[in-house]
């Protein structure tokens, strides 16, 4: 998703000859303007403070790709979970407007396309190609290792176009306390990007992070298989992981966006397959119709 910052100018030339019609009192205006003005209006002003607020609504979008963290915690369960967490802190920080976050679907079709094998994002060389395939300025990617009773998420940020790592973070977190964890990792991200958030946008966070609420590694875990499985077309099972995962965190928005997601694709998916099971038969009884049956 190529989201290249830009500006253009808000102001256009004047139209040919505008000079020439200009009213009296305009040249008059002009004509002041050239007479020399008394000394404490020709001192450089002082430079106007811009509002933080301001400040960050004009800084320009920063694109950002998270990759699917790869699991290093020996338990090949946890394989899926990386899926998860990247969902997860895309859906968080696309509240920042600073940012743009390139959406967990697009990174799919990379995997999916070129045959990105998951065990390939934590080499930068892969990374980085990924993040030009996305047309990402910034790519995220990193593992979760754990002793069995805490996890713990390396992150690196690079730079796309030369390849520099901006940072590296490390976030630690009971199994229990995933939410938490999650905090870290993306506060880590936003410190690589020195990012200083304002108050406005560190309540949109808060919200946002507040409504996509999952509180245990467990519950996260499942919610990250139920992505699996929807990324493989298995609709029914992956409304059978989100099913239980609605139990354990039934206030969790991402939650319920999936769900819905999951259950129209599926249900798109049946009037296709029932498409095709007709379109098929009516094939055949023309086959054989021209067979002399």
């Amino acid at each position: 998703m190529a989201n290249p910052s830009r500006s253009t100018s808000r102001w256009g030339r004047p139209p040919e000859g505008a000079r020439a019609c200009l009213p009296h009192w305009t040249a008059l205006a002009l004509l002041a303007a050239l007479l020399p003005l008394p000394a404490a209006a020709q001192a450089d002003p002082a430079p106007r403070q811009v509002p933080e607020d301001q400040q960050a609504r004009a800084e320009a979008p920063r694109t950002l790709a998270i990759l699917y963290f790869e699991n290093h915690t020996g338990a090949a369960r946890y394989d899926p979970l990386g899926k998860g967490l990247a969902e997860m802190l895309i859906t968080d920080l696309s509240s920042i407007s600073r940012l743009r976050v390139v959406e967990r679907a697009r990174l799919q079709e990379l995997e999916d396309e070129v045959a990105f094998s998951r065990s390939a994002h934590a080499d930068e060389a892969t990374a980085l190609a990924a993040g030009r395939f996305l047309s990402a300025a910034y790519v995220v990617t990193g593992a979760m290792t754990s002793d069995g009773l805490d996890l713990r998420v390396d992150s690196r940020l690079l730079r796309t176009e030369t390849g520099e790592v901006l940072s590296t973070s490390t976030a630690r977190g009971a199994q229990d306390r995933f939410f938490e964890l999650q905090e870290q990792v993306a506060d880590g991200l936003l410190a690589g990007l020195e990012m200083v958030l304002s108050e406005e946008e560190a309540a949109l966070l808060a919200a946002e992070r507040e409504a996509n609420r999952i509180d245990d590694a467990e519950t996260a875990l499942a919610f990250s298989q139920a992505l699996d499985l929807y990324d493989r077309g298995e609709y029914v099972d992956a409304l059978e992981r989100l099913a239980w995962v609605s139990r354990r965190a039934p206030a969790s928005r991402i939650v319920s966006v999936t769900t819905t997601r999951v259950q129209e694709d599926a249900a798109e998916a049946a009037v296709d397959e029932g498409r095709d099971r007709i379109n098929n038969l009516i094939r055949g009884l023309f086959r054989r119709r021209g067979g002399g049956d």
